[in-house]
């Protein structure tokens, strides 16, 4: 996968095209999220589904890094509240890892996030790393 390729991929996601969306991805990939993974494309379209119903996410990218067996992007997904999510369904769901966006909050999130892909270049496997800024100094 290029960059052009992944600026389409940011595209199809930003748009909620899910058909798009999965013709980046292998049968069988993993998406790996806050304590809980989403396995294959058919589990990738009920976690989004339900979440996307509660959330907007919005990626804005920063960079792209290319290596041997995938890649590694720096973006920044603007979570936007929709309507009122409680912890206790994110619980219940599997999905305890993740923090509910209160309804009209829009927060920002910079993440590190490593795709590795298959031999005809399709994403296998998502795991992101939370970029958390070091706290100012006291004064």
């Amino acid at each position: 996968m290029t960059e052009d390729d992944y600026h389409r991929y940011i595209e199809a996601f930003n748009a909620r095209d899910y058909d798009r969306l999965e013709t980046f991805f292998a049968d069988d990939f993993v998406l790996e999220n806050a304590g809980f993974a989403v396995r294959g494309k058919a589990a990738f379209r009920a976690f989004y589904g339900f979440f996307h119903d509660y959330c907007r996410e919005e990626v804005e990218f920063r960079e792209f890094f290319p290596g041997k067996q995938g890649f590694v992007s720096n973006v920044v997904i603007w979570f936007t509240g929709l309507k009122e999510l409680s912890q206790e369904e994110l619980d219940v769901r599997g999905y305890g890892g993740m923090t509910p966006i209160p309804v009209g909050m829009r927060v920002p999130v910079e993440f590190y996030i490593h795709y590795l892909l298959n031999e005809e270049g399709l994403i296998r496997y998502i795991k992101g790393a939370v970029w958390v800024p070091e706290a100012p100094a006291a004064q």
